[in-house]
């Protein structure tokens, strides 16, 4: 599988469009449940990164994460199984071909999104503010930044890691962040961000979106931001936006979804990488929630719709590759669009084109990031609930399942 460009949901805690997941997510970081309408599934899982599996499902090994306070937990599924089509689930049964589910790190505090290079994934830690990595092959995990504030969103080039602080809740207080990909100085790319939520970079320019909530009125204070990486002061690409988040790049365009006034639908955007006029690509989408973009199409998920859609760069077809599970995180590569269902704890998997849906890893602890290479699948796990309802820290993970 060549890899494409990818863009993925990052740590939300705002109204407007994204106000129910908002809720659910700000639960989940604070230990506590409560009721938004839609199911909260809380997955099963067993120490030492070995899942419990079901009769014929795949398996699962850890290939050694880290410990932290709070103890160890690993996480797996179970594979096999595909959606056929929009609907129903057949049972296909695991076999001896059946993908290996890999603990890359565990013992987590709310790990959130994630990318990968040829040799290492990175993280996010959203509750102990740190920012990771690990090798692919397996090994010891790396900090390579701590005391940072709410970071969510990241990205690589072949010098750096970037990721976003999200700062105080509605505060201008958010940052763009970055440090060698090897560990080192820390640096403060862009301060004084408006509750910033995505982030992506192309060989010149950092790209993130504000999402911003004090305009209580109209919601429409968000932002779509660049920042060349040989420069020192961001340019607005676009303003006037009601809660921007989720983003990726290509060639051309950057693109991004955004909500509207009445919460729970939304848009997905784009606008040239030098700036210019936004142009809407879809409307509609129940809380859109990511966004990826291949070489002939953008793709994107929502939550409250359920559905992974896509939309031709050259022209106006939108399509619906699949339905039935709310999407967070979404990732595409050559071959197939990749997501993962938050609490209900889902990793899949359909073709560009279309096709069977396929469940890559299942039982996982609320499963977040996403991110695709040549070979595997990797994504953030949240971690889990004890008997009591509490969330427990460092109870998430980082997984990976090869494809190939």
């Amino acid at each position: 599988m060549a890899l494409m460009a990818t863009g993925s949901l990052t740590s939300l805690e705002t109204v407007g469009l994204a106000i129910r997941r908002s809720l659910l997510r700000r639960a989940l970081r604070n230990g506590c449940l409560v009721a938004l309408g839609f199911e909260i599934v809380i997955a099963a899982c067993s120490a030492h990164g070995v899942a419990k599996k079901a009769p014929d499902s795949g398996s699962t090994v850890d290939s050694g994460g880290v410990t932290t306070e709070g103890g160890e937990a690993g996480f797996g599924g179970s594979a096999g199984t595909t959606l056929v089509g929009v609907g129903g689930i057949v049972d296909t049964g695991g076999s001896s071909s059946t993908p290996v589910i890999v603990t890359l790190s565990s013992g987590l505090a709310n790990p959130d999104a994630i990318v990968v290079d040829a040799a290492s994934a990175y993280w996010t830690n959203y509750n102990d503010g740190t920012v990771m990595k690990a090798p692919l092959g397996g090994g010891a995990a790396t900090v390579l930044a701590s005391g940072q504030s709410g970071p969510g969103g990241i990205a690589v080039d072949s010098t750096n890691v970037y990721w976003i602080n999200t700062g105080s809740y509605k505060g201008t207080d958010g940052a763009v962040m970055s440090v060698p990909l090897g560990g080192g100085t820390v640096t403060a790319l862009a301060s004084v961000q408006c509750f910033p939520t995505a982030i992506a970079v192309d060989a010149t320019n950092i790209y993130w979106t504000n999402g911003c909530t004090n305009d209580w009125v109209g919601l429409t204070d968000g932002t779509v931001m660049k920042l060349a990486l040989n420069a020192d002061t961001p340019i607005a690409l676009v303003s006037g936006q009601t809660y921007p988040h989720a983003i990726a790049v290509d060639a051309s365009n950057v693109y991004w979804v955004a909500g509207t006034a009445s919460y729970d639908t939304g848009s997905v955007m784009k606008v040239p990488l030098g700036g210019g006029a936004p142009v809407t690509l879809a409307t509609g989408s129940h809380e859109p929630s990511s966004v990826a973009v291949g070489t002939t199409d953008v793709y994107w998920g929502s939550i409250t719709g359920a559905a992974v859609m896509k939309r031709s760069l050259a022209g106006d077809t939108i399509t619906t590759l699949a339905s039935g599970r709310s999407v967070y995180s979404i990732a595409v590569d050559a071959e197939s669009v990749y997501w993962t269902t938050g609490p209900s704890g889902d990793v899949m998997q359909v073709p560009l084109s279309g096709g069977p849906v396929t469940i890559l890893a299942s039982g996982q602890a609320d499963t977040a990031g996403i991110a695709v290479d040549a070979t595997s699948v990797y994504w953030t796990c949240r971690g889990v609930f004890d008997s009591h309802g509490a969330f427990v820290n460092y109870s998430g993970a980082v997984m990976k399942v090869s494809l190939k």
